[in-house]
């Protein structure tokens, strides 16, 4: 169970934590500090188990999820769609927009297993299995390219705010390939080179222990799961008051602890505009207009 937890709301981010604690159910936010949520994670990473195990612990520490094509105005609202299906056969591991005052990025990313290899044996001929990761995120782009993004943007149109800044402005696929050690290539400049030279101006390759970099400046953000008619939000803190500020509250279902959170926890310093006068606080706003997820309601496409 968590034990002395110490949260502290700052312009409607969480500022970084100081005690440790321990993940009990899904959606609550860790609050291991830096150095020991890198410890922790690049001990995971030895053990070597499946992709599914890495997601999860990826959703439970979202200081981990990748920055990679992140704009000076961030990750939008701190939101971060998981298992994103798009067509009728593709699907990323992790999601997100972010823009800057002339564009957008759409931000997908794929993540293998910490134990996959980008290299045969002692060679420096290419792996079969990085290969086909390579290939996906090419298919990928293709899908993009037989005219669906204005489709797959209106998909995402409730979190893709300000609207105004959506519809004035273009967005830009990006992609990123989450794969492998650091220490396979290296010691090699063949190695290395050729891996980079797969990279291009929308496409990233790193590795997994590249995430425990950086921690003490990355922000917790929000899981969420896209459905036809709304977006669950997993996470059970309020990690970016921006989100109820922007996002019509009635697109989202959350769970009943982040309800209460929003209903009778401290206000924000975002509003939706007035009423007779008077701000509307964001945070009562989304508790008055917001689906609640039931305890025993199961969140579909969480274990995917």
């Amino acid at each position: 169970m968590a034990i002395g937890v110490q949260v502290v709301i700052v312009c409607g981010k969480i500022a970084r934590y100081k005690m440790v604690g321990r993940f009990i159910a899904w959606g609550y936010i860790l609050t291991l500090t830096a150095d020991d949520l890198k410890t922790e994670y690049l001990k995971l990473l030895d053990e070597e188990h499946n992709e599914q195990v890495y997601q999860k612990y990826l959703e439970q520490h979202t200081r981990l999820i990748p920055r990679e094509f992140v704009q000076n105005h961030g990750i939008g609202c701190d939101l971060v769609l998981r298992k994103l299906s798009f067509g009728s056969d593709y699907k990323s591991d992790f999601f997100y927009f972010s823009k800057s005052s002339d564009d957008w990025n759409a931000v997908h990313i794929e993540i293998e297993k910490p134990s996959s290899k980008y290299f045969k044996g002692s060679t420096s001929e290419f792996d079969p299995g990085f290969l086909h990761a390579i290939q996906q995120i090419n298919d990928w782009r293709a899908w993009f390219a037989r005219d669906n993004q204005k489709g797959f943007l209106n998909s995402l149109a409730a979190i893709q705010v300000p609207t105004h800044m959506a519809i004035r402005n273009p967005t830009f696929n990006k992609y990123v390939l989450v794969y492998g050690r650091r220490d396979e290539y290296s010691g090699s400049d063949i190695r290395r080179s050729k891996i980079q030279s797969l990279e291009t101006d929308d496409f990233k390759i790193i590795s997994f222990d590249s995430l425990a970099e950086g921690l003490k400046s990355k922000d917790e953000l929000s899981i969420a799961i896209r459905h036809n008619e709304y977006i669950d939000i997993v996470t059970d803190e309020i990690t970016n008051s921006d989100m109820y500020g922007w996002i019509d509250p009635t697109q989202f279902r959350v769970s009943a602890t982040l309800h209460d959170k929003l209903k009778n926890g401290p206000p924000s310093r975002t509003y939706r505009g007035f009423k007779n006068g008077v701000p509307i606080e964001a945070h009562q706003y989304a508790a008055e207009n917001i689906r609640i997820r039931r305890d025993k309601d199961v969140v579909e496409g969480a274990e995917a």
